[in-house]
């Protein structure tokens, strides 16, 4: 029964992803704050991210499949949810936010793709960013996440992935603690 019921919703699953559109709207998910490193400053920094950004931001699909949803975001918001997040752990770590520093983080996406895993099971996606910090340190990233939900829940849940990269990276920590 239950292998009959897996091969129900993988068809579902084929069935809905085949040739349909879906404009998505990534929710923001909590972080894992113990894979964060510590750090402390008094010096105020600011986290850019581009405005404006596209708001039918085609999601490229990276599997083998032919036929497939053709899935859209809204960059602005992918990028409010890394702002807010990446600004949650600066403030936890008591380092003062100030939209005139001249100290920041520079967030920019390069890429969103998404796929299908585990033979239907689960919906991957991976984001590209680079980070960038006033001082000239510049680092590309990629990140993973999935779901067996849906590709909005996989999508939304990189920018959690991201932010945790971010605050992994020992160089980005060495200047959140520089004056």
């Amino acid at each position: 029964m239950k292998t009959n019921l897996k091969y129900v919703v993988l068809i579902l699953i084929c069935i809905f992803m085949s040739s349909c559109t879906h404009y998505i709207k990534p929710a923001k998910f909590d972080l894992d704050y113990q894979s964060l490193k510590s750090f402390r400053s008094n010096v105020p920094i600011q986290v850019l991210v581009p405005k404006n950004a596209e708001t039918k931001y085609p999601v490229e699909f990276s599997g083998q499949q032919t036929t497939h949803a053709n899935v859209y975001v809204d960059m602005n918001d992918l990028y409010k949810n890394a702002k807010e997040l990446m600004e949650e752990v600066i403030i936890k770590r008591n380092v003062p936010l100030s939209n005139d520093s001249k100290k920041y983080l520079k967030f920019t996406i390069s890429k969103v793709e998404w796929d299908v895993w585990a033979g239907g099971f689960l919906i991957g996606a991976s984001l590209e960013f680079d980070i960038e910090t006033e001082n000239g340190y510049k680092k590309h990233y990629k990140v993973l996440d999935q779901s067996s939900v849906g590709v909005e829940r996989a999508i939304g849940g990189t920018t959690s992935r991201a932010v945790e990269a971010i605050f992994q990276d020992e160089k980005i920590i060495s200047y959140m603690e520089s004056p």
